[in-house]
């Protein structure tokens, strides 16, 4: 359920799980306090911070899609500017945009980090970015000698492995090109349930988002052939 979050008479948008009284939030571009909760009518109160300073962004809600991730990486390629961006927002969204840029996560998905650390930013919704990261985990570890895989769902994946950026690619799209089903992503004696409403989800549309992942996996080979190993 989202909250509404309010400065005065001002709304300035919605979060799905508000802070307590004090910490504080990033919404519209700025940074505020949040002075109160209103748990009953959804609404959360605060005040303008001004300065830079760490916040909180309210947690995510269950099922992000697809093509949200998908917007996002176009926003982050594109150039254009959106006018009903504060002032704030627009640094923010620069800031990402020469990030985006100077990391090349435009051109592929993989990121060297330094050593054998590696960030991957899939850009797939909540179910099959999860479904890749039970994929890496249960299908491929082994081969990619694969370490240490944390995640924030559902934007990147950071880990260690043995083999180099080319093998990756190589790897991943060959065990995505086989064949198997969906509940084979869930560990033994795992109820896969992720969200309340879950049970009540077909199997065929949990099966739906594993091939929405195998198909952006194997859409990776194209970069066997061109990726810089820095194994």
């Amino acid at each position: 359920m989202e909250y509404t979050v309010r400065s005065g008479s001002e709304q300035l948008g919605t979060i799905v799980k508000p802070p307590p009284a004090g910490d504080k939030i990033a919404i519209a571009g700025r940074v505020w306090v949040v002075e109160d909760v209103d748990h009953q009518r959804h609404e959360v109160f605060c005040t303008l911070v001004k300065g830079s300073i760490p916040a909180y962004f309210g947690d995510v809600a269950g099922d992000i899609h697809t093509r949200i991730l998908e917007r996002m990486y176009r926003v982050l390629s594109e150039d254009a500017q959106y006018p009903y961006l504060m002032r704030r927002a627009l640094c923010r969204l620069a800031d990402a945009r020469e990030l985006f840029e100077k990391s090349r996560m435009g051109e592929r998905p993989l990121v060297h980090l330094g050593g054998r650390m590696w960030a991957l930013f899939p850009w797939l919704g909540s179910y099959a970015f999860l479904a890749l990261e039970r994929f890496l985990k249960l299908r491929c570890a082994v081969r990619l000698g694969l370490k240490g895989l944390q995640s924030s769902r559902p934007y990147y994946m950071q880990f260690t492995m043995q083999v180099g950026e080319a093998e990756f690619y190589e790897i991943v799209s060959e065990e995505a090109a086989q064949d198997f089903d969906a509940l084979t992503l869930v560990y033994e004696n795992e109820v896969p349930v992720f969200e309340k409403y879950d049970e009540f989800v077909p199997a065929e549309l949990l099966r739906k988002d594993t091939q929405g992942m195998k198909a952006r996996v194997e859409s990776w080979r194209k970069f066997t052939g061109t990726a810089a190993d820095h194994a």
